[in-house]
């Protein structure tokens, strides 16, 4: 009997931190306005495609949440910063697929991406550009249930390609010298620069 009534107990205590789910958190986050009154997100803004070559220019997107009582302004400094650290982020995803295909060293793969995402990314920095601006105030609701209006803030940062690509060989010639990659890697890094920049997600769906 007593075994019972201590199982039956524990149920009850294991029932009672179930969290059933609120009102509020099953209300979808909702849209309450927009910069300049805009009806719809602009188009230059690709949330799921972050960093993007295109017409010769690389693009950076950054985001960030900021409450309601902050300042915007401050915000679009934070995305950008954001933006210009994917940078060397999108460097090592990319260049993975050149390693990938040049029979590089797999022991040296990891230390050398990182490295030469990192260096190409210091090299960028004196040619990156503050791009294009938008926010949205969005109504959203916290894990604890609790209804909140907040800014999610976008911004971009933008670079010739050309200037992109010279700083990205010059980060591999000083990967070479470090040792660990071929001497001709950046060639074949060259010979693959349309794949380099093209988009996975686009490639995938063909």
């Amino acid at each position: 009997m007593k075994k019972i009534l201590i199982l039956s107990m524990l149920l009850a205590g294991c029932s009672s931190t179930v969290k059933n789910p609120t009102k509020a958190e099953l209300e979808p986050d909702r849209v309450v306005s927009r910069i300049d009154e805009l009806s719809s997100r602009p188009d230059w803004l690709k949330e799921s495609e972050p960093f993007r070559i295109e017409k010769g220019s690389v693009i950076s997107t950054g985001m960030t949440t900021i409450p309601v009582s902050d300042r915007v302004e401050a915000a679009y400094r934070i995305a950008q910063n954001n933006a210009k650290a994917a940078i060397a982020g999108a460097i090592e995803q990319k260049l993975e697929f050149i390693f990938q295909n040049a029979e590089e060293g797999t022991s040296a793969n990891a230390t050398q991406i990182k490295y030469i995402g990192a260096e190409a990314s210091n090299l960028v920095t004196s040619s990156i550009r503050p791009g294009k601006n938008y926010w949205e105030k969005v109504a959203t609701t916290q894990d604890s249930g609790e209804r909140l209006t907040q800014y999610k803030v976008f911004s971009t940062v933008s670079m010739p390609e050309d200037e992109f690509k010279r700083a990205i060989f010059e980060a591999i010639k000083k990967a070479q010298g470090k040792g660990g990659l071929s001497k001709d890697f950046a060639k074949k890094v060259d010979a693959q620069w349309d794949k380099f920049t093209e988009d996975k997600s686009t490639n995938a769906d063909h």
